[in-house]
């Protein structure tokens, strides 16, 4: 049985092929190469093995490469793709699914895993420590009942279109080790590449796992990813060959590598951009203020600057293929200064001051540079407050970001349904902190919708409500991108953005 996904927009045949390969086992293409050598990847955000269940930037380009999950979907085609699992039934009535797993899958202590680690999985992804964002799915389920030492049935509350979103971003954790994970000694997944050794803030080693069930699959002895936080650092040790895949950079960075035989540039999923006020804190907690910002901001220059021009410009969190999405919302809120000095002038809030809290990431910063002009244009007075990443996921996790606040969420990709409540911006103790009875009521519209149409209508009746409380602005959806050797072959990346590298070789 097929399920409805929404399709992100930064999707190409190079991908699609790439991660079916992958889900195939299909590396004819590096069979010739030699097993032996380092790669070295550069990353803008130290890893957070704390966070394992969760979406971090700093997890993305090693996790997949140490972690697996039951599906990984296609982005050719948006069906999920067997890797842990083997197969699986879903009942007529959707209330309901047998799952059947592999039966040659050990973690890197050596254990073999059974169907007590999924369940183990699914059940401490739906608790709220684990910060998962697609926990509250785990939530929908009525049982988890093991069958057999690899298989096991699952019952849900009602039927979840979602369910594949869940399966594709919860990796199967070890339960023996996973509560020595945080400082980094006991990182355990079944993926080809183990956790080896992890210096905060420097560099996380990732070694080949020599037991992993496929021989063909891992052909470095040793992955290093260097922590990098500064984009001319890392442009320059890509040029040094110091490293072989940068990551976290934006278009503008990467655009004098577009044309260079010696690089090549790969689309990692994409990325929605939010502005968030908190709706309790003054002057946020008039809605004319809220308003007022989404008028002030120009989102098409942050495209056109800091992305060149790759995004897309829009007010909503959806996909542009996903049901309820127009054209007409998307464009709610077009660039007026001089609307927005009028509202700001009718809720008396000329000169306020705004802190914004801005992570530490270099596409972060550049677009704070020009919501800090468009916000001073209109009479307010913006201040940036810079976290380093793992303090601001935390906080981001507690949802306390202050009264404003810069946010990226790496969840393209993702159905609507599952977006209202995985991304931080939407769900339930938000940084906004905005959660009423009418919010609730539209969201749980949503969240029952049957049918496409329903979801439609259900979606474009919220999107209208959360256009006019103003509490989270969306700047952009924009693609991210990493720039490798031409020599390195074999890279893809997954529809929200994590590197594979299983497969992947230098000539």
């Amino acid at each position: 049985m097929s399920v409805a996904r929404g399709c992100g927009p930064f999707r190409s045949s190079m991908l699609a092929a790439g991660i079916a390969a992958v889900l195939l086992g299909s590396t004819a293409a590096a069979w010739a190469q030699e097993r032996g050598g380092i790669l070295t990847v550069s990353q803008s955000a130290d890893a957070q093995p704390i966070n394992i269940l969760a979406l971090r930037a700093g997890n993305a380009p090693w996790i997949r490469n140490v972690f697996e999950t039951l599906t990984l979907v296609d982005p050719q085609t948006f069906q999920p793709q067997p890797v842990l699992a083997q197969s699986w039934t879903l009942a007529e009535d959707g209330l309901s699914m047998d799952i059947t797993l592999r039966d040659d899958v050990t973690f890197h202590t050596g254990r073999p895993m059974t169907a007590e680690d999924v369940k183990f999985s699914f059940e401490t992804a739906a608790t709220p420590e684990s910060a998962s964002q697609v926990g509250f799915i785990a939530r929908e389920f009525e049982s988890i009942e093991v069958t057999g030492d690899h298989s096991l049935t699952i019952a849900f509350k009602r039927p979840l279109s979602n369910i594949f979103d869940f399966f594709e971003e919860t990796y199967i954790i070890d339960r023996e080790t996973y509560d020595q994970r945080e400082d980094g000694s006991q990182v355990v997944g079944t993926g080809p590449y183990m956790f080896s050794e992890w210096s905060p803030g420097a560099s996380i080693i990732l070694k080949r796992y020599e037991n992993y069930r496929s021989t063909d699959t891992a052909w470095f002895d040793e992955i290093e990813f260097a922590v990098i936080p500064d984009p001319t650092a890392s442009i320059a040790a890509l040029r040094s060959n110091r490293t072989q895949i940068t990551t976290g950079l934006t278009p503008r960075d990467t655009v004098e590598f577009i044309r260079n035989p010696q690089f090549s540039v790969l689309e990692t999923g994409g990325t929605i951009y939010p502005l968030g006020v908190n709706v309790t804190i003054p002057p946020f907690d008039d809605k004319l203020v809220r308003q007022a910002i989404a008028y002030a901001v120009d989102r098409d220059r942050i495209n056109d600057q800091v992305f060149l021009g790759t995004g897309t410009v829009t007010d909503l969190f959806w996909s542009p293929a996903a049901p309820g999405y127009s054209g007409e919302l998307a464009n709610h809120y077009t660039y007026d200064p001089d609307r927005a000095r009028e509202l700001i002038a009718e809720a008396g809030a000329e000169g306020a001051a705004i802190p914004i809290i801005v992570p530490a990431i270099p596409s972060q910063r550049s677009i704070f540079e020009i919501v800090q002009n468009n916000l001073r244009e209109v009479g307010l007075v913006p201040e940036a407050v810079v976290l380093d990443v793992a303090d601001f996921d935390q906080r981001q996790i507690a949802g306390d970001l202050g009264a404003a606040f810069l946010l990226l969420h790496g969840q393209v990709g993702f159905s609507s349904p599952t977006l209202l409540s995985s991304l931080p911006s939407l769900r339930q103790g938000n940084p906004s902190a905005f959660w009423n009875d009418d919010y609730v009521a539209l969201r749980e519209a949503m969240l029952a919708s049957a049918t496409p149409e329903a979801l439609g209508d259900a979606t474009a009746a919220l999107s209208e409500y959360m256009l006019d409380e103003a509490f989270s602005t969306v700047l952009v959806q924009a693609p991210g991108q990493a720039v490798m050797s031409s020599g390195l072959q074999g890279v893809v990346a997954t529809v929200r953005g994590q590197l594979v590298l299983a497969g992947s070789y230098l000539e």
